[in-house]
């Protein structure tokens, strides 16, 4: 579609990369995004949440816009995608991998091993979209008049926005000043609107593009609709949505808003709530917040917001040094998007601005949903989990009915499409979609919870999920030729090989999935002997493990991506998935595999897109190169030139580049469009630069390690509350580059060995 482009801006971060417009400022220990500007582009306006509820408000002058959401306004509906003939195909498939014939695989699983009824392209597959808007016209405060003194602000420290700036009333100098922050505790959306030398007029309404009804007054407003399940028998998900003023004097008055849907009561219960039912919900949230007042919601709101944020401390003793910064900001938006949650942070995390958004806002299982969730655990943000563990808990049964149905075995699996409708099976093309290890991967996540825990009573609720897992996978191993077990239909995720001169995905035996199949072949293992149940399971999945086919080195020294070192089509791809084995995983473990990872990175170069850079980092990191890692860092914070266009089919208005992998305005990462995956997996890898906890020796002693990438930049900081595996905590200040104090909190007397590494130990 040809896009026409209107105006071209060009706004990037002050302390990052010393542009105009927008300004990161850390000054000591605060930490604010600042503006001096409205918003013109969704990009550049405030993210706020509270896990169920979003708001980005834009700062306008005469109007102020803030772009709704609610986590569960999902369209779609469950459906069965399964293919009652794929598992009649299997075998074939597998013959012809095993003879070579690739092509020829690729062909039989493209004809008979996809979903039913076209995946993601198929309505009720659904979208996460925006709630909608809240409008508040100020045209009869400030009308026609100029303004000055403009600031609009975001504190990650109490997670509250502003806006302030001045304006002429009546030949006099008058001020506006607005607050925003969407309350953890009240499920409410909050706006306090004053004014100074002036009286405070305005009216309100709310809007959305499609499927809503509206009744807006001045001092209450109200939004319903019903979503769009893609199928003309079911009943797609109910929203309802109020606003209502509470005045307090001629020139101060707030605003509460808040939302609801059904989703929850149909995925528990299979049906559906009616519009009495959610509007009185949304009622007692209201009612309850008016009954507090505004100061109440928000010292409680602060309060609350600081028993999870306040937990790690981050400094760089580097003023033009923005990685404090980023990490907060990804501890932030987590807190924001993870809080109470009945969801995981999908692609967007809670936000988005429009009905149909950008992959559909789903749950991709190659990588994004796991790297929005890095963070979680070495960010001392633990007891967010239970929206994760829920949803892979979620996915079970649909996944042990695809693995039924496309494979004939038991065991449960997800491939790489999922969204809130429990969707596992594999995709409408296998070139990207035939990988099943995402729900292994998945599955790793709550074993990673169980590590940094040691919370038995968590393993063992979920311990379940791990072995299914782990049955679906053994299941499906198959003896190639040269006798070791290896996975297929399978693809290294979205990259592709030359075979016999021709483009080919689906392959046996690509190294993720060997790697994905020891993760959690092991997990299983230790699970069983900490719960002390099956053992004769454990002892044949090690038995198992041991048949792996192992990873190989090719002749240039790179780590091979398949099974044979076929050609590259694309030598710079941005998935860089048999890494996986160094990070996330622990696989890639000995000198040689290091060397060969490191020139792997190295040829695959330091482009991609957001996501893409920030397990770069990550990578970096675990090789122990700081400096390498922190050149990804920057890469990733590269400024997006953005533009505001005319609307798209959906009425989107599409405000970014085709090719501006980076950072957008507001701190959102660029894929490009916006995916918080960028934002959670660079947080991540800062956090990886300061502390490693992966390494088990043989014994069983876990080596801690302190400082083991840091740049030459960092000579001196400090970090406090840092989590460890094992539920170790751990503090430490350096200067010049050398550990000073280092204090390291180990509650279960976990074995460890602590090494100090730093720039000049």
């Amino acid at each position: 579609m040809k896009i026409k482009i209107l105006l071209v801006l060009t706004i990037c971060l002050t302390v990052v990369l010393g542009c105009s417009d927008s300004v990161v400022q850390q000054k000591g220990k605060s930490l604010d995004i600042t503006f001096q500007t409205p918003a013109q582009m969704w990009e550049e306006t405030l993210p706020l949440g509270n896990g169920r509820l979003g708001a980005m408000p834009d700062g306008g002058i005469q109007k102020e816009r803030l772009v709704l959401n609610e986590e569960t306004m999902w369209s779609g509906c469950e459906w069965d995608a399964s293919n009652p003939d794929a598992k009649e195909y299997i075998d074939k498939i597998r013959e012809k991998l095993l003879q070579g014939d690739n092509l020829g695989a690729e062909e039989l699983t493209l004809k008979h091993f996809t979903c039913l009824g076209g995946g993601s392209s198929n309505p009720r597959y659904g979208s996460y979209q925006t709630l909608g808007e809240l409008e508040i016209d100020f045209s009869q405060t400030v009308g026609d008049s100029l303004y000055s003194d403009y600031q609009r602000l975001l504190s990650l420290d109490n997670a509250i926005a502003s806006t302030s700036f001045v304006f002429d009333y009546k030949n006099q100098k008058a001020r506006f000043n607005r607050e925003y922050f969407v309350s953890l505790p009240s499920n409410v959306i909050v706006i306090k609107l004053e004014t100074e030398n002036a009286p405070l007029k305005f009216s309100m309404k709310f809007s959305r593009k499609e499927r809503a009804e509206y009744l807006n007054t001045d001092s209450v407003a109200f939004m319903k609709g019903i979503l769009d399940s893609g199928d003309p028998a079911i009943e797609g998900v109910k929203f309802y949505a109020k606003a209502q003023v509470i005045r307090q004097s001629e020139n101060k008055a707030f605003i509460l808003v808040s939302a609801a849907t059904d989703y929850k009561k149909i995925i528990e219960n299979k049906v559906h709530n009616d519009f009495a039912t959610i509007r009185q919900s949304v009622d007692k949230y209201i009612s309850e917040a008016v009954f507090k007042g505004y100061d109440s919601l928000k010292q409680a709101h602060i309060a609350e917001y600081k028993k999870y944020f306040n937990r790690l401390e981050f400094y760089v003793d580097n003023p033009s040094d923005s990685a404090a910064l980023y990490l907060q900001f990804g501890r932030y938006l987590f807190i924001s998007s993870s809080y109470n949650a009945v969801l995981p942070p999908n692609l967007q995390g809670i936000w988005a601005d429009a009905i149909h958004t950008a992959w559909n806002g789903d749950y991709h299982l190659n990588i994004n949903v796991q790297m929005n969730h890095w963070l979680m655990e070495p960010g001392n943000l633990s007891d967010l989990s239970e929206p994760i563990t829920k949803y892979v808990e979620g996915l079970v049964p649909s996944g042990e009915k695809t693995a039924e149905t496309f494979y004939g075995t038991i065991g449960w699996t997800g491939h790489v499409l999922a969204n809130a409708w429990h969707f596992t099976a594999p995709s409408e093309d296998p070139s990207w979609g035939a990988t099943f290890t995402g729900g292994a991967w998945l599955a790793l996540q709550l074993w990673e919870h169980y590590l940094f825990t040691k919370d038995v009573a968590y393993l063992k609720r979920v311990y379940p999920v791990l072995k299914g897992s782990a049955e679906f996978l053994r299941a499906n191993l198959f003896e190639f030729s040269d006798g070791c077990l290896v996975t297929g239909p399978s693809t290294s995720p979205e990259n592709a090989f030359l075979k016999d001169g021709k483009r080919c995905c689906v392959c046996a035996g690509p190294t993720m999935d060997t790697q994905i199949c020891q993760e959690i072949f092991s997990a299983v293992e230790q699970a069983s002997k900490v719960l002390n149940i099956d053992e004769n399971y454990a002892t044949l999945l090690n038995k198992t493990r041991q048949r792996l086919e192992p990873m190989k080195i090719a002749s240039d020294g790179r780590l091979q991506e398949w099974l044979e070192d076929y050609p590259e089509i694309e030598v710079n791809h941005r998935h860089v998935s048999h890494m996986f084995g160094l990070y996330p995983g622990t696989t890639i473990n000995t000198p040689e595999l290091f060397e060969a990872a490191r020139k792997t990175l190295e040829k695959r170069g330091d482009e991609g897109t957001g996501w893409s850079r920030a397990w770069k980092i990550n990578f970096w990191a675990r090789l122990g190169d700081g400096n390498h890692a922190y050149k990804l860092f920057k890469n990733l914070l590269t400024p997006v030139k953005t533009f505001i266009s005319e609307p798209d089919e959906w009425g989107n208005v599409v405000s970014y580049t085709g090719s501006g992998a980076g950072t957008l305005p507001n701190m959102f990462c660029s894929h490009p469009p916006f995916q918080i995956d960028g934002n959670f997996g660079g947080s991540a890898g800062i956090m990886e630069m300061l502390l490693q906890s992966h390494e088990v020796k043989a014994d069983g002693t876990r080596v801690i390690k302190v400082l083991p990438a840091i740049p030459d930049c960092w000579q001196s900081g400090y970090f406090k509350g840092l989590k460890a595996r094992g539920g170790i905590t751990v503090d430490c200040k350096w200067k010049n580059g050398k550990i000073t104090s280092l204090n390291v909190n180990n509650p279960f007397n976990e074995k460890i060995e602590v090494i100090k590494c730093g720039l000049n130990q």
